[in-house]
């Protein structure tokens, strides 16, 4: 039988007034004449297609609008067989996981050009949609709605009300620039507010009363950033491409020429046994220092931001600015040395009570805390407000090599033949500061 077209048509556009997803969309079977309603029977027809046809659709929560990818397919497999797309597979078990020999089945899969094609065309479609969605929120002053707490109307602008959520009742949705499709959002949230579930950690309360003191007290005034069910109200998905399966990590792998350096080396761990480890003084005489480091700096430099480790300071500081887009010579260039102590203590403080460095927003967990700084941009130094206080005069993390090469900044390092001086008024208020420290005032 002759091969359908093998470049893939244009996908029909939706009308350009309909710029969200159009819902409860009826999709077809690609074989038999079932039809399902989605997205609420996705799950549904997908187990149909494997149980009853003995279809796989490969990576398919990857796939962009999957009811147009369906819709594409069944018109192509109603005068075509799944051989002619699809790979054979044999297996030696039944859909229901009983043993058989040979059993035939089909993976439909971007090897496929045809399908490749599809894939590519529905997540720019999608794309597309969506950023056309997104400028108009940012626009459209015709925004009514009630505030999700108090009685209040807002009318204007989207990110007035985003804006009201947070100053009036710290409740941290998103920037509106960084969202889309957000009247759905706020209409999900309202809909959890009402069944008295928490926004974050999603437990049902008794009434509002408790629900509201419960995301006070526990910093649950945000949306759980790892539900994928909010994903697609965050502007930055739509472009993400698919993370690789472990099959094509290893097919790239493959390809990889011997002895270049691996894509994803500097994502390994760093093993802090072997760096923190203390040898066994037992036997050593005093005399071998070869434990000491080289250069006058510590044997590793922790990053302020994350468990990065660096041998040498010009490393570390290259290490925040690509990975977390700070330039710390450029932002302390203005302090002196005691001042980029303090700097450095108050950011291990706030890190290691989960605190961001910038907002003081809390976090229950430090990878939630990483990812709100990574997106926020709030890997900082903080407000001076913040940091300027006696107690960070002391050290946070002990044995911190960073506060052992601070006075070997950029724009406070001297030269190797000039003495340095430290004036007395400095030595007597760090000292005035030092002496109104007492146990029951110092708090971390």
């Amino acid at each position: 039988m002759e091969h359908a077209a093998d470049t893939v048509p244009e996908v029909e556009t939706k009308c350009s007034a309909t710029l969200k997803p159009t819902a409860n969309t009826a999709v077809k079977c690609l074989k038999c004449d079932k039809v399902y309603i989605f997205p609420a029977d996705k799950d549904d027809c997908l187990a149909h297609l494997y149980l009853e046809h003995r279809l796989v659709i490969a990576d398919v929560e990857d796939i962009a609008l999957l009811e147009d990818y369906l819709q594409y397919w069944e018109k192509e497999f109603h005068s075509h067989e799944f051989e002619q797309y699809c790979t054979t597979m044999y297996l030696d078990q039944l859909p229901d996981g009983k043993y058989a020999r040979n059993e035939k089945y089909y993976l439909l899969c971007d090897i496929l050009p045809q399908d490749y094609e599809l894939r590519q065309r529905l997540r720019e479609q999608r794309l597309k949609t969506a950023l056309e969605r997104h400028q108009f929120e940012l626009t459209d002053r015709n925004f009514s709605k009630e505030c999700l707490f108090c009685r209040t109307v807002i009318q204007g602008l989207r990110a007035d009300y985003l804006d009201h959520l947070f100053d009036k009742h710290f409740l941290l949705v998103g920037k509106p620039e960084k969202l889309v499709y957000v009247d759905e959002l706020l209409n999900q949230l309202e809909a959890n507010l009402n069944q008295l579930v928490c926004l974050y950690c999603e437990k049902i309360f008794k009434d509002r009363t408790t629900l509201k003191e419960h995301m006070r007290k526990k910093g649950h005034k945000r949306i759980n950033p790892n539900r994928r069910e909010y994903d697609k109200y965050f502007l930055i998905n739509y472009n993400r491409a698919p993370v690789p399966t472990p099959r094509k990590q290893q097919h790239q792998r493959r390809r990889q020429p011997s002895g270049s350096m691996p894509a994803d080396a500097e994502s390994v761990s760093v093993d802090f046994d072997k760096h923190f480890a203390r040898p066994d003084s037992e036997g050593e005489h005093d005399s071998d220092w070869s434990d000491w480091a080289g250069d006058g700096e510590p044997h590793s430099l922790k990053c302020l931001y994350c468990p990065h480790l660096s041998e040498h300071f010009a490393g570390l500081k290259q290490h925040m600015i690509d990975g977390h887009s700070l330039d710390f010579d450029a932002a302390t260039s203005a302090l002196n040395f005691y001042q980029r102590v303090k700097v450095v203590n108050y950011v291990r403080r706030q890190l290691c009570m989960r605190r961001c460095v910038s907002c003081d927003l809390q976090f229950d967990e430090l990878d939630l805390l990483t990812q709100h700084m990574a997106q926020e941009s709030h890997c900082g130094i903080g407000e001076r407000s913040s940091w300027d206080k006696p107690e960070f005069f002391f050290p946070y993390m002990e044995n911190d090599g960073l506060l052992c090469v601070l006075d070997d900044s950029a724009g406070d390092e001297p030269d190797a033949d000039v003495v340095r001086i430290i004036s007395e008024d400095s030595l007597a208020q760090i000292n005035k500061d030092a002496e109104s420290l007492s146990l029951e005032n110092f708090k971390l």
